[in-house]
């Protein structure tokens, strides 16, 4: 109980600095091997959601588990990027994602990361709105 009390608190905090967290959840797959989901918690009109986030290619598990190795939460960091065609010319702009830790020595962690489905950056839009309009209020 205490330790879900802490953590509603831990979010809170987090929602008023525009911070928001990605954890680690470990689930067993369907063949019983363990396996690591990197989720943001949050509530949205009162629900408790979940936005899920894979690593931007297959390879990207071992930095993962590595920024995670410093702590069981890491920084989401949400930047927009553009990218010019160098045929057309053609501007597109893009959100990246990258989760970063920083151990105790001051070294810095970090990796690429990506919502796994269109619904999770949906959720997470909806999540930033909901942080942006109570910390404007």
């Amino acid at each position: 109980m205490e330790e879900k009390k802490t953590q509603k608190t831990a979010n809170a905090v987090a929602e008023t600095k525009n911070v928001l967290y990605v954890e680690r959840e470990n689930f067993k797959g369907n063949d019983g091997k363990d396996y690591w989901a990197y989720i943001v918690r949050g509530n949205i009109r009162g629900r408790e959601v979940k936005v899920d986030f894979t690593p931007k290619d297959k390879g990207g598990y071992e930095p993962l588990d590595i920024v995670f190795d410093v702590s069981p939460k890491a920084e989401l960091i949400m930047s927009e990027e553009k990218m010019v065609d160098s045929t057309t010319g053609k501007v597109t702009k893009f959100t990246s994602y990258k989760v970063l830790t920083v151990d105790e020595d001051g070294i810095p962690y970090e990796c690429s990361i990506k919502p796994s489905r269109d619904s999770d950056k949906a959720l997470l839009k909806m999540l930033m709105n909901s942080i942006n309009v109570k910390n404007n209020k």
